[in-house]
């Protein structure tokens, strides 16, 4: 099959060739056509905007050559799995010519509906999306760290008598001695189980009235932790309704007090 050139190198032949390949390079994705050994046979000025690589420099290569190194068992899996007819999507990491990765969704097909080859694929440039989301992790983390090293209890519960947990911070195990694993859920102790029977109704109650009047509640009540002891707590939360007014759960803060 012949290499589609770069227009520069043969400008206005081929009857509407160099119209098409205006058109190609007025996009602003990438564009390109792997033969049978996965060379690039043709990729649009886009490429080049992308990656700082020169399409000069990038036709007749291996397309792997421009994957990071850990992105070559990923592509060479995607390419067993191409079927005439059928496209795959990936998402696959670019090396550009700073050393720069560029993060990338490929879209990759037969051209034609009978046969393998040649392949078509098109790339949008993702960098920003993943970054952005990179960042949205590393503080989420940050916040979940400040969380887990203060010197309290951070919940969410289900509204019933066991005050099952939904969420609850590491600090669970200074307030109540047991891990935050084994609270959640009511998979091994409830919260509701380990408040003094003496405090039970009256911490119920309080809570309900307050979910009623849609306000927040601050209850002082005792604990048994789990090797025995008892302890005081401060409770401040709120409860968490739906756009019908429906009580979804209760979210709050456990503080040890001096009582």
């Amino acid at each position: 099959m012949t290499l589609l050139k770069w227009p520069r190198r043969h400008p206005q032949t081929h009857g509407e060739e160099p119209q098409l390949l205006q058109l190609f390079n007025s996009l602003n994705d990438v564009v390109l056509l792997l033969d049978k050994q996965h060379q690039v046979q043709f990729i649009n000025q886009y490429w080049q905007t992308i990656t700082g690589i020169p399409v000069e420099e990038t036709v007749g290569r291996l397309f792997s050559d421009f994957l990071h190194p850990e992105e070559i068992p990923s592509w060479s899996q995607l390419l067993n799995k191409i079927i005439p007819s059928q496209h795959e999507t990936v998402w696959f990491r670019l090396i550009s010519a700073s050393g720069e990765l560029r993060w990338c969704e490929m879209r990759i097909q037969s051209v034609n509906k009978d046969q393998l080859y040649p392949l078509s694929a098109t790339l949008c440039d993702i960098t920003p999306q993943v970054r952005n989301e990179e960042v949205r992790h590393a503080s989420h983390r940050s916040l979940q760290s400040l969380v887990d090293r203060l010197p309290a209890m951070l919940y969410r519960s289900r509204n019933n008598a066991s005050w099952s947990m939904e969420y609850v911070s590491e600090g669970c195990e200074l307030i109540t001695g047991y891990s935050a694993e084994s609270m959640l859920n009511q998979s091994q102790v409830s919260l509701g189980s380990i408040i003094h029977p003496d405090d039970a109704t009256h911490v119920w109650e309080e809570v309900q009235q307050s979910l009623e009047t849609f306000s927040p509640f601050d209850i002082h009540y005792r604990l048994t932790r789990a090797d025995g002891t008892e302890v005081s707590v401060q409770d401040k939360g709120r409860g968490l309704y739906s756009k019908s007014g429906m009580v979804l759960g209760v979210e709050g803060i456990l503080l040890l007090t001096n009582k």
